[in-house]
């Protein structure tokens, strides 16, 4: 195995951020994963968009964006990528502007709902501590289920 660096981490490794509220909210509960990895990958071309000044008249801020290095970047087909997008417009979270002949369309992106209030356990689901008798059970590999007991 090839172990990642401190000079890796610091320069050369970029990470899209997925917003938890993808995940925590209950409205985006049933949209689909490859709709909120697009939704982090448009999100992230907003540096981009800023340094080309494609403001519009109102101050939003939109992207250029074609299908086909959408579909690119999620490895999937034009009909998928249309999908994605539709999804993402039901959700309010893309809009697309058209421009006209032979122009690509103005993506404007939504902001996520966070009003609703995300309840977070206190204890971390998997975080309990098993008894010795459970891990030997799991060492052993058996197929029996041990209750588990909170202490």
């Amino acid at each position: 195995m090839d172990r990642i660096s401190q000079k890796q981490v610091e320069n050369s490794e970029r990470f899209y951020r997925v917003p938890k509220a993808l995940f925590e909210n209950e409205q985006y509960s049933k949209m689909m994963p490859e709709s909120k990895l697009a939704y982090a990958i448009l999100k992230d071309r907003f540096e981009l968009s800023l340094k080309n000044g494609w403001i519009d008249d109102v101050g939003d801020v939109y992207l250029i964006y074609k299908n086909g290095d959408l579909q690119r970047m999620l490895n999937v087909g034009e009909k998928k990528v249309i999908a994605i997008k539709k999804e993402l417009n039901a959700f309010g979270l893309l809009e697309e502007e058209r421009q006209g002949l032979n122009r690509p369309n103005l993506l404007y992106i939504g902001n996520l709902n966070v009003e609703k209030e995300v309840i977070h356990r206190p204890d971390a689901l998997g975080d309990k501590e098993l008894s010795k008798r459970q891990y030997r059970n799991c060492q052993n590999g058996s197929t029996r289920t041990v209750k588990t007991t909170v202490k």
